[in-house]
């Protein structure tokens, strides 16, 4: 999944603009996702199939930090989780 699907994915879930999904995007300064709409959002997404081990979910501040983690977790063949580009 490339990083613009993933933006329309995470937009979809909180009901969001994805232009305000960018990579640095902070989930709870910018994006006003506190600690309750963040595990619904986890617990979404391992619905729609996208897993994070519960312990990563205290390495994801930002979006970036989200796709990188989905690309180490979700993305086998990927070793290193390349930059993204807000695009």
């Amino acid at each position: 999944m490339s990083f613009t699907e993933f933006r329309a994915l995470i937009a979809r879930e909180l009901q969001l603009d994805p232009a305000q999904i960018t990579p640095e995007a902070s989930f709870v300064e910018d994006l006003m996702v506190d600690s309750i709409r963040m595990v619904d959002l986890m617990l979404r997404l391992e619905e729609l199939g996208i897993s994070f081990p519960p312990e990563a979910a205290w390495d994801i501040r930002t979006v970036q930090d989200a796709y990188e983690c989905y690309l180490k977790y979700n993305a086998p063949g990927l070793t290193t989780p390349r930059e993204v580009t807000a695009g």
